[in-house]
């Protein structure tokens, strides 16, 4: 943190803004982010009995409305913009194999695995607990950028659902 409170990240030998700088972009990325779940519940599949008891394992209240979307590659943003900023901030990351927007769920085709639906099936518990979905958005965005992807609050609660029971 420096002096009057602006958080300046080093990425890639790039200073990046203030999250401040990023905040004009959250209606954008709000849009987007409801397209990849309206995508996700409208061509995904519901889950299995046991992918059932998994989601209500780790906190999930309405695991009726989830559905999973197995696809070539996460979508990413149209928006060369809002691309940017994803890519800068570590949203975006090409490793990335699933991603959760409320109750849509992309999984990367072969990356199925019960692990990692745990781990996105407690995302799904983190927007169920959360004031709105606009809010968590915002707090989780923040959480990437304070803190970085791996060391998000977020990100360190789904990987301790993660095992295997």
């Amino acid at each position: 943190m420096l002096e009057g409170g602006i958080l300046f990240f080093l990425i890639e030998g790039f200073i990046l803004a203030d999250f401040d700088s990023y905040l004009h972009l959250l209606p954008m990325a709000i849009h987007w982010l409801l397209s990849v779940e309206n995508n996700a519940l409208e061509n995904g599949r519901a889950l299995t009995e046991n992918e059932i008891k998994d989601a209500y394992s780790v906190g999930v209240k309405a695991p009726e409305k989830i559905r999973l979307l197995f696809v070539d590659e996460l979508t990413v943003p149209e928006d060369p913009e809002l691309r940017r900023a994803g890519d800068e901030i570590g949203l975006l990351d090409e490793a990335t194999i699933g991603r959760t927007v409320r109750y849509g769920i992309e999984i990367k085709q072969g990356a199925d695995s019960r692990w990692l639906l745990r781990h996105e099936f407690r995302h799904v518990y983190q927007f169920e607990s959360a004031d709105s979905f606009d809010a968590f958005i915002l707090s989780y965005i923040k959480s990437i950028f304070d803190d970085g992807y791996v060391n998000s609050v977020y990100e360190q609660d789904a990987r301790a659902f993660e095992k295997v029971e």
